[in-house]
């Protein structure tokens, strides 16, 4: 008797199957459920602060990016003046990865 009733509680073989994406399915509409969702009035203004940010990063980017193949070029050119800038950027930025390394000592 009790083998019957463990084979009928056993599903069948398609069941089985599917029942891993079932309770992934089921677990994921469970946590959308508990989403805060942004109003209308705050996905536009955390966008346009996405927007914001993504095009004075461009800007920034751009400008040095200027700056660095100016200045390669005159250093390419064997422009001393050019060379020295040169060399005291990647100094001081060896000297900032240096003091940002150390450990903190209170």
């Amino acid at each position: 008797m009790a083998n019957q009733d463990l084979a009928e509680k056993r599903s069948s073989g398609l069941s089985t199957l599917f029942a891993p994406m079932r309770d992934y399915l089921r677990g994921t509409a469970g946590e959308l459920r508990k989403v805060h969702w942004p109003t209308r009035a705050e996905a536009r203004r955390l966008t346009l602060v996405v927007l914001a940010v993504m095009f004075a990063m461009a800007v920034f980017l751009g400008l040095f990016d200027f700056l660095f193949e100016r200045l390669m070029l005159e250093i390419l050119q064997l422009n001393l003046i050019a060379i020295a800038i040169g060399v005291v950027i990647i100094l001081s930025i060896l000297v900032l990865v240096f003091f940002a390394s150390r450990e903190r000592r209170y």
